[in-house]
């Protein structure tokens, strides 16, 4: 049969065709195949078709879906049907199983249209959307200050040094949505209609009403979230991911390494974002390795160091709600060491 002419309602009217994008019939799966192999030209207005067809189905019930499938054959059956005892004029045969069909795709256009406008949008197309425009700066915090920022709703946000908090324009009234780059915890007023949502460079965090951590500095190679109290999403924001979002409970956190496929997923300590909070670190005969974990863990930057010089390193004592400088300034007299820092690196000199 020749195709070339078909619109994309005469292919949603073919009942081969419709089995085809329902796979519901194996050898009319292999007719479409074959001609988008053998005609090109059809190719793109075949897959347009397709698209639509299968479009009108997302979140459909199956019951709704096959509901909707019988009405389509029917009104396919009802075009080819010739009857001799009724005489139907030619624009009547023409038009009315086609007022028919419409109807259909109508009622299941609706259904789509209703489910897309009540449906949250994806962490990855929302992050799409963020512009200069359409979001502002509420706080910035330099390489060793911390800074609490209440939001419009009442909701606070405890920013880590060298982080930067944006939230958009339309903040408290259309949605709740900010943008985040460093690291910092969250205490979300509750509120059912408009979740909560953080936006960065790696990851997207959707809650109602909970705490949680988020860490996402531009130059680093990791994103992670632990959650508090609550329940959040984690997604990816990178569009081209095909990484499976993740749903987190107290004590649970996720980390998100460059380059990966997938969320890593762990239990953690509560402890550990308490202390975090409170800035309290506790040394007992450290080495650079534990100094450098626990100080990436509290203010969210990354310690290197000559690994000879590193090896000689050794502190033990106790630090509560001290600047990271006042940190370093200490451990570094005793192991007779200054730094150097570049955004949320920071290099040891001996």
């Amino acid at each position: 049969m020749d195709y070339i002419n078909f619109n994309i309602e005469d292919f949603l009217t073919d009942e081969s065709f419709i089995n085809y994008c329902y796979e519901l019939n194996e050898a009319d799966k292999t007719h479409w195949e074959n001609i988008i192999l053998t005609q090109p030209l059809l190719k793109k207005k075949i897959a347009d078709a397709r698209e639509l067809c299968l479009l009108l189905s997302i979140k459909i019930s199956k019951e709704e879906k096959q509901d909707a499938l019988t009405k389509l054959k029917a009104s396919i059956a009802a075009e080819q049907l010739k009857t001799k005892s009724i005489q139907i004029t030619n624009i009547r045969r023409l038009w009315m199983p086609r007022i028919a069909i419409a109807a259909t795709l109508l009622v299941l256009a609706i259904g789509y249209g209703l489910y897309r406008y009540n449906a949250p949008i994806s962490g990855a197309v929302l992050y799409s959307q963020v512009t200069n425009n359409n979001y502002h700066m509420v706080a910035q915090t330099n390489f060793s200050n911390r800074k609490v920022v209440v939001l419009p709703d009442g909701s606070t946000v405890s920013l880590n040094g060298s982080s930067s908090l944006k939230i958009a324009n339309d903040y408290n009234t259309e949605n709740r949505h900010v943008l985040l780059t460093g690291e910092a915890f969250f205490e979300v007023t509750k509120d059912k209609t408009r979740p909560f949502v953080v936006l960065t460079n790696k990851t997207a965090t959707t809650a109602l009403g909970t705490s949680f951590k988020v860490t996402s500095y531009g130059d680093a190679r990791t994103a992670s979230v632990m959650l508090s109290t609550g329940k959040v999403k984690v997604e990816a924001t990178q569009t081209q991911s095909k990484i499976a979002d993740q749903v987190l409970i107290p004590g649970q956190q996720v980390v998100l390494a460059e380059g990966n496929n997938s969320f890593t997923k762990s239990d953690f300590d509560q402890v550990e974002i308490q202390n975090w909070r409170n800035s309290r670190l506790v040394f007992t005969n450290a080495d650079f390795k534990d100094i450098a974990a626990k100080i990436a863990n509290t203010y969210g930057v990354v310690i290197k160091a000559d690994e000879k010089e590193a090896g000689k390193i050794m502190f033990t004592g106790q630090f509560n709600n001290k600047k990271l400088t006042d940190v370093l300034d200490a451990i570094g007299f005793v192991n007779k060491f200054t730094y150097n820092h570049d955004g949320s690196t920071v290099k040891l000199v001996f």
